[in-house]
């Protein structure tokens, strides 16, 4: 994004302790900056903890940043894929819809670890699942 390379990791921590996310953007691969709290749980009321995998994806000027929360281990709870919306990709983001996009086990596959990306035909795809 803007001529440079950005990472959107997990933070590594306990599970009550993945709370954010950083990132991290270069425009040489050799010197990075880093953007401290792009996304976290105070912007997205439905997350409490766990919060993974993130995938950004840039449409009409916005970036859609997609990420798992909460690792829920079934329908009963509340938690899952969650889309935020930021008009950088350094953040803040905010979160897009008031609750997950997908927050129920389709297909047996837990609502975690999704990416997106857009295809050559301009469409855009999430693929994700656990177990």
């Amino acid at each position: 994004f803007d001529e440079k390379v950005w990472i959107f990791p997990t933070f590594s921590a306990k599970y009550e302790q993945q709370v954010y996310f950083d990132a991290f953007s270069s425009t040489d691969l050799v010197t990075w900056e880093k953007h401290a709290h792009v996304l976290d749980t105070a912007a997205v009321k439905w997350a409490k903890r766990a919060m993974w995998a993130p995938s950004v994806v840039e449409k009409e000027g916005k970036y859609y940043y997609f990420f798992g929360a909460n690792d829920i281990q079934s329908n009963a709870e509340r938690g899952g894929i969650g889309v935020a919306v930021s008009d950088s990709p350094a953040g803040p983001f905010k979160d897009y819809l008031g609750k997950p996009l997908v927050d129920k086990f389709y297909n047996g596959a837990q609502p975690i670890d999704q990416f997106v990306f857009k295809d050559l035909d301009g469409r855009f795809y999430l693929i994700y699942g656990g177990w």
